[in-house]
C-alpha cells in the first residue's frame, strides 16, 4: 500500500463522521426544510411530512406492576426519505423503521421491524390516528386516547395511553434549533400520558400502570457538518413537572 492510499483510509472514517449521525449533517438538496414562524397544525402534523428528509413518533413509558416492580417499555416508528416525495407502490422512497422494547429489573428485550412505505405495511395517518408497522399499531380517534400493541421474540405488550395535559412546543413554537449554523427540526411531545395495560413477558403477563412520553420530529438537516449526533433523555418529577 502506497503512502496516498494509506492516507485517504485514515481520512474515511474521518469524513464520515464529519456527516453526522445517518448522514443527517450533509446538505439536504431538494428537500424540505424547518424555518422560523411557521405554525403547528394539528391533527394533520401527527401525520408523515413526506417533502422532510427524517421523521419520527416516539413514546417511552415507565412503569410498575402491582407489587412494585418496575418495567420501562418503548416504541419508535421512523421515517427515513431517499427522495423528496411520496409515491404509491414499490415506487416510493419512503422508508419506514420500526423499534419495541420492554425493559426489566433483569432484562432488555427488543425487536425492530423495516418496511417500504408504498406499500400499507407501514405508514401514518393523522385523522383519526394510526401509526402502524406490520402488526406494531398506535391508533385512537386522535393524540389524547390511544392503544399500543407490539411484540417481539420474547416479549409484547398492549396498553392504553390517556393525555391529561397539552402538547408542548419546543424552541420557537415548535421551531427547535439543533446547532450554531441554524439547522433545526420541528418539535412537539406529549409528555403527559398515563398508561394501563399489560406487558407479556417470559414468565407470563404482567399488568402494568405508568406514565409515558410521546415526542413528534421532523427534518431533512437536522445537524450541522461537525456535529456527530445528540444525546435525549426525558425528565418526569414527582410534583408532575415534566
Amino acid at each position: 500500500m502506497n503512502v496516498k492510499s494509506f492516507i485517504l483510509l485514515l481520512l474515511l472514517p474521518m469524513a464520515a463522521l464529519a456527516q453526522g449521525f445517518a448522514g443527517l449533517g450533509t446538505e439536504a438538496e431538494d428537500f424540505a426544510q424547518p424555518v422560523p414562524g411557521r405554525a403547528l397544525d394539528f391533527p394533520a402534523d401527527h401525520g408523515p411530512h413526506p417533502a422532510y428528509r427524517i421523521e419520527w413518533w416516539y413514546l417511552t413509558a415507565n412503569m410498575t406492576s402491582p407489587d412494585g416492580t418496575p418495567y420501562g417499555l418503548q416504541w419508535t416508528l421512523f421515517r427515513s426519505a431517499l427522495a423528496p416525495q411520496d409515491g404509491e407502490g414499490w415506487d416510493t422512497p419512503q422508508l419506514w423503521m420500526g423499534h419495541a422494547a420492554v425493559t426489566t429489573p433483569d432484562a432488555h428485550h427488543v425487536a425492530e421491524r423495516l418496511a417500504r412505505g408504498g406499500i400499507g405495511q407501514a405508514g401514518v395517518q393523522a385523522d383519526p390516528f394510526s401509526a402502524w408497522i406490520d402488526d406494531w399499531v398506535l391508533e385512537g380517534p386522535n393524540l389524547d386516547s390511544l392503544r399500543l400493541t407490539a411484540s417481539g421474540a420474547d416479549f409484547g405488550y398492549d396498553v392504553q395511553l390517556r393525555a391529561s395535559g397539552p402538547l408542548v412546543r419546543h424552541g420557537q413554537d415548535g421551531y427547535s434549533v439543533k446547532s450554531a449554523a441554524g439547522q433545526a427540526s420541528y418539535y412537539y411531545s406529549q409528555p403527559f400520558f398515563s398508561l394501563s395495560g399489560t406487558l407479556t413477558l417470559p414468565k407470563g403477563d404482567v399488568p402494568v400502570k405508568g406514565t409515558a412520553w410521546l415526542d413528534r420530529e421532523w427534518s431533512s438537516q437536522p445537524l450541522a457538518e461537525d456535529q456527530q449526533g445528540w444525546d435525549w433523555f426525558s425528565l418526569s418529577f414527582d410534583s408532575g413537572d415534566k
